[in-house]
């Protein structure tokens, strides 16, 4: 993290892979060349949340600075109990001090405390809300304050086992893909044969567009859903990126039917919900 650009990348970086992966970033601290993220995940492992951060922002940092090869080390997980210590860490992240020395450049999301919502891709709510009373106030006045070392050393200790860069938090079930591509080709009004076709009608690229993310939001790859709509990853990647900007409602919306769906359905039953798909 060099300059202004490089931050203002990063946010845009974070906001897509929210919108790919769901879950939510509580604090961010980019200091050096070492970037912390506090996040909670939703339905994706963490692997593929840290796949899109990594690879929007290298690929960025490669235009920008020219850089080139390998940029960023393996990631190191840290795991914290979120009822005792979420608020130690966002308000460790957002300290100022001088981690790698006084002179190296340091990015936080402390904005988005001290004014909520000027970061759109900072989740604020929860934190306030646990620090109690009036939350901005006393985020600031924790700021001031020194956190234990004993505190910072759980914030900061590794993960046991040997592959710590690979650590993810494993999906509670095998993503179904076909059960997500059939309930969005139902609700599209048009048949599983057709969504796994090589057509390019508008309404099969819409459907495909919502099925991708649905199940790459489960758990799945981007890859998997280029194979299995006989596409490259780019170009459904860019069908994604225009339903996201022109009608991003498509998603939410699909996202909240289908998980309706998986908490009423009895095991077995194909009844499809209504994504609000149709034309």
């Amino acid at each position: 993290m060099q300059e202004e650009r490089d931050w203002q990348e990063l946010a845009a970086v974070a906001e897509r892979m929210l919108f790919w992966c769901g879950g939510a970033i509580h604090g961010c601290r980019c200091e050096g060349d070492e970037l912390h993220f506090a996040i909670e995940l939703a339905r994706a492992p963490l692997a593929q949340v840290v796949r899109h951060v990594s690879g929007g922002y290298a690929r960025h940092l490669r235009r920008r600075h020219g850089w080139a090869g390998g940029i960023f080390r393996r990631y190191r997980a840290v795991p914290v109990e979120v009822s005792l210590y979420w608020d130690d860490l966002v308000v460790w992240l957002h300290q100022s001090r001088p981690y790698n020395g006084p002179m190296t450049p340091c990015w936080t999301a402390d904005a988005a405390y001290r004014q909520p919502g000027a970061l759109p891709w900072i989740s604020t709510g929860f934190v306030l809300e646990s620090l109690g009373g009036s939350g901005v106030v006393e985020y600031r006045r924790r700021l001031r304050q020194p956190i234990d070392q004993e505190i910072v050393r759980l914030l900061t200790r590794p993960l046991p086992g040997p592959r710590r860069g690979a650590v993810s938090v494993p999906s509670p079930h095998r993503v179904d893909v076909e059960r997500i591509v059939g309930l969005v080709a139902t609700a599209s009004g048009v048949s599983y044969e057709d969504m796994c076709s090589a057509s390019r009608r508008r309404s099969l690229a819409r459907a495909k567009a919502v099925a991708t993310v649905l199940s790459v939001r489960c758990g799945a790859s981007a890859a998997t859903m280029a194979r299995v709509f006989r596409r490259s990853r780019s170009t459904l990647s860019e069908q994604v990126e225009h339903y996201r900007q022109t009608q991003p409602r498509i998603y939410f919306d699909a996202e909240k039917a289908l998980a309706l769906d998986s908490a009423t359905s009895p095991a077995g039953d194909t009844g499809a919900p209504d994504l609000g798909l149709c034309a």
